[in-house]
């Protein structure tokens, strides 16, 4: 099915149901998690670095110690709660994005409000963000801590749960869910705003190959460049108690903290390979989920 059959099915107005969207959005979240694991893993290595900015860790040198001390398998920690992550996080994002968008649609007729169609994607997309992030955090967490560790021997996932909920309660499954909230929430609004006007743009040429996963490309970019010190925040703040051997900290605190030890570029540490690990994420999972609606919607018997 060539691109050029394909409309855009996060546009306002759209006509895609919860369902195909949680279905679409589960693969599409799978996938993308599938082929971009090491990325995320390396990602997570340096934003835990608490050292200078001007002390820190190349990739090349990360990637090196990764496999001396912990073997190729470490490049693929923590990947059984992402990949789990990332399917509920896919489902539930784009299903929410669905019901929110032909609600805020209802809205804007009921009260004659009349959003261009970036700034409504924007709007959802925040919303989608903050649902998505609130229904899979525990699994968020569960990954930054696996992904923290430094052994050979890899954590098992049941294992870390009974240690967070022994040293830290229930709340210890939740540590640094307010940075991401606001995170995540920003990262998803901006993502959906992005794509939208790129999406707008290449209207002249939706017959290139791959369209979706250009501006999806484009949109990942874009997003995550702006809100990347949150997203260190919120990992740091899911290792302190980890760390620190304290209970978890105020995410106010830590800020302060990160800009006093390490300056204003502590909070961009791994911004480099985030930015190699995001955008062909967002490139994929956007492109899946507009192939499988595309495709759902084209076969009778789906």
């Amino acid at each position: 099915m060539g691109s050029e059959q394909r409309e855009d099915h996060l546009k306002k107005g759209s006509n895609v149901s919860p369902y195909e969207a949680l279905f679409a959005g589960s693969i599409a979240g799978g996938v993308s998690r599938a082929i971009t694991a090491p990325l995320d893993t390396i990602k997570i290595r340096l934003q835990l670095e608490t050292r200078s900015f001007y002390y820190r860790q190349s990739i090349a040198t990360v990637v090196k110690g990764l496999l001396k001390n912990e073997g190729v398998i470490a490049l693929w920690k923590g990947n059984v709660p992402a990949e789990i992550l990332y399917i509920l996080y896919g489902g539930v994002q784009f299903a929410s994005y669905s019901i929110l968008s032909t609600n805020l649609s209802q809205f804007e007729q009921h009260f004659r409000i009349n959003l261009s169609p970036s700034i409504h994607s924007m709007v959802v997309g925040a919303g989608a963000g903050l649902t998505s992030t609130l229904a899979t955090y525990p699994f968020d967490l569960l990954r930054t801590r696996l992904v923290a560790n430094k052994k050979r021997d890899l954590d098992s996932m049941s294992g870390t749960i009974k240690q967070i909920l022994k040293n830290e309660g229930v709340s210890g499954m939740f540590a640094g869910i307010k940075p991401a909230i606001i995170s995540v929430a920003s990262t998803t609004g901006l993502m959906f705003w992005s794509y939208e006007l790129a999406r707008s743009f290449s209207q002249e040429y939706k017959s290139i190959p791959f369209i979706e996963g250009i501006c999806g490309f484009i949109a990942g970019v874009t997003s995550k460049g702006i809100t990347f010190p949150l997203d260190t925040l919120r990992k740091r703040c899911q290792v302190y108690a980890v760390v620190h051997g304290t209970k978890p900290i105020n995410a106010m605190k830590l800020f302060v903290e990160i800009i006093k030890k390490e300056g204003v570029l502590g909070l961009y540490k791994g911004y480099g390979i985030s930015i190699l690990k995001t955008a062909p994420t967002s490139a994929l999972s956007l492109w899946m989920y507009e192939y499988t609606i595309s495709f759902m919607k084209s076969t009778p018997f789906v």
